[in-house]
């Protein structure tokens, strides 16, 4: 289960770098977005039950959305107030994605939290993002998952937005959430302390991924690195959403029992078939 805003994502394929004043043609798509609805729809595409809870927007915009997810295989439990948050995707040649994002109008408040969203819930998977927005509504789902004993995963903000809000204050707002695992990129890692020695305050279980390059798995008995395969000449079309979907891969392996190295490399495959793709949402 993963909480949190459903996001429409509006993705823009550029036929050329971007110039400012210029004109080209793009490739457009728009699907549901947010680190919640691309981890559940992973989730969903790789056989495990799937349920989105938090907030979503009462407009035509986010109806669409959660009939998709629906579509999907993805339970819907959600919320519905204000205007759907709505993400320009800017995908350029190569790959790399750059973020334009409306935050919309609406929330998520911790009397929204509903014990029904955490039934059966084999782990709670957390957006970092969400957290800087909504961080009294995510320490309330954290904290009835702990009363539940289910496990809490937490995969955080960019680096970028870390920086800004201050690393220390941002590791205050993970560690009132006590996370079991921990998702982030090499550049966040990096902001948050984690690319040494495991600090004091982090989870039991970090993953730190760095596209091509190898995975860092870090515990509290040690750190190992896990190879990630190379990809096919020419699969690479669009690295939107492969976080999410390398978390929806070892959260789904995790849970099944996998030893914690084979759940990562589940992740690697399943951010694989994403970047095949325009948009954050895996294949159907």
């Amino acid at each position: 289960m993963a909480v949190g805003k459903l996001v429409a994502d509006q993705v823009l394929e550029l036929s050329a770098p971007l110039v400012a004043g210029g004109q080209q043609r793009v490739v457009r798509a728009t699907t549901a977005g947010g680190a919640p609805a691309n981890v559940t729809a992973g989730v969903a595409r790789l056989g495990a039950p799937a349920r989105l809870a938090g907030w979503a927007g009462a407009d035509p915009l986010a109806d669409g959305l959660l009939a998709g997810l629906a579509g999907r295989g993805v339970e819907v439990a959600v919320v519905r107030r204000g205007r759907a948050p709505l993400s320009t995707v800017l995908v350029h040649p190569g790959g790399e994605r750059t973020l334009l994002t409306d935050r919309g109008e609406g929330g998520l408040e911790p009397s929204d939290v509903r014990a029904a969203w955490l039934a059966d819930a084999a782990v709670v998977h957390l957006d970092g993002y969400d957290l800087l927005r909504f961080p009294d509504a995510l320490r309330a789902v954290a904290s009835a998952a702990r009363r539940l004993g289910v496990p809490v995963s937490v995969d955080v903000a960019a680096a970028t937005r870390i920086a800004a809000h201050g690393a220390e204050a941002y590791t205050e707002l993970l560690t009132a959430l006590r996370p079991d695992l921990l998702c982030c990129n090499a550049d966040e890692a990096a902001v948050l302390g984690l690319d040494g020695a495991r600090p004091a305050w982090a989870p039991p279980l970090v993953l730190a991924h760095a596209g091509a390059r190898p995975t860092r798995v870090v515990t509290v008995a040690g750190g190992w690195e896990v190879p990630v395969e190379p990809l096919p000449d020419g699969r690479l079309h669009d690295t939107t959403g492969c976080g999410d979907a390398f978390a929806a891969g070892v959260l789904t392996g995790w849970r099944a029992g996998f030893p914690v190295l084979d759940a990562v490399r589940s992740g690697h495959a399943a951010a694989a078939s994403v970047v095949g793709v325009l948009g954050g949402q895996p294949p159907t």
